[in-house]
């Protein structure tokens, strides 16, 4: 990529540092499902490294990767960052970051983006660093997979496994499309990727099942004592 020079000075702060926004002024999402793609997404990632505080997972964040160049910056739509501090940022400076790009990034289409557009985040996404690109459009059930292959390569598209599905290295999980176009990701467990509302669902289930369970164990103990027989000496 070839970074032009500024064609314009920027604004800085009393103590004459240059500012970086923290808004793009654009919206988080251009509708409702795609702030619902976006979401599933983030929070599924969220839920699956919960357990460690070495990967910062983003979305809609400004990346800024270049000091001094406020004017070059992308908001993906969902960013991840391996083996890197976890924690809230009010945007992503990459010179404050180790000098680390964000590793894997995700894109979701909508009606208003363009295909000129989705080429400028490629591009960009390719120049600057980032080892995987992740886009899917809802509106048309398509999903496509960028992956770097090496150091020296850029972005490249990837074509589907024998099974039809897309395999993300360095998140371990596979993504793949119903027979209705619908994205679906399955974890390096062998899970699949759950929304929120799914994810309660189940917990609701599994508390009344456990209550129920209780409510039997409770009558069973009862039936016992009227028996004459103590449960709680019941091998």
């Amino acid at each position: 990529m070839i970074i032009a020079p500024p064609t314009r000075r920027f604004e800085t702060d009393k103590a004459g540092r240059i500012i970086y926004p923290v808004d793009n002024g654009e919206p988080l999402s251009n509708d409702t499902e795609h702030l619902r793609w976006i979401t599933f997404v983030k929070n599924g990632l969220e839920d699956w490294f919960a357990d460690r505080d070495d990967v910062f997972i983003a979305a809609d964040l400004l990346w800024y990767p270049i000091e001094g160049r406020p004017d070059i910056s992308k908001a993906p739509d969902v960013m991840v960052v391996l083996d890197h501090p976890a924690g809230p940022r009010s945007s992503y400076m990459q010179w404050e970051e180790k000098g680390r790009a964000p590793q894997v990034v995700f894109e979701f289409l909508s009606k208003s983006n363009t295909a000129g557009e989705m080429m400028d985040k490629l591009d960009f996404y390719s120049d600057l660093g980032c080892d995987e690109f992740y886009t899917y459009d809802y509106q048309r059930g398509v999903f496509s997979a960028f992956q770097r292959r090496s150091e020296q390569d850029g972005l490249s598209k990837v074509k589907p496994q024998a099974d039809g599905t897309w395999k993300s290295p360095l998140l371990g999980m596979t993504f793949g499309l119903s027979a209705d176009g619908r994205l679906w990701v399955r974890r390096p467990d062998g899970k699949l990727m759950e929304t929120q509302r799914e994810i309660a669902r189940r917990a609701e289930a599994e508390a009344k099942r456990a209550e129920a369970e209780t409510k039997r164990a409770e009558a069973l103990a009862s039936k016992l004592r009227e028996l004459g027989i103590d449960p709680d000496k019941i091998a």
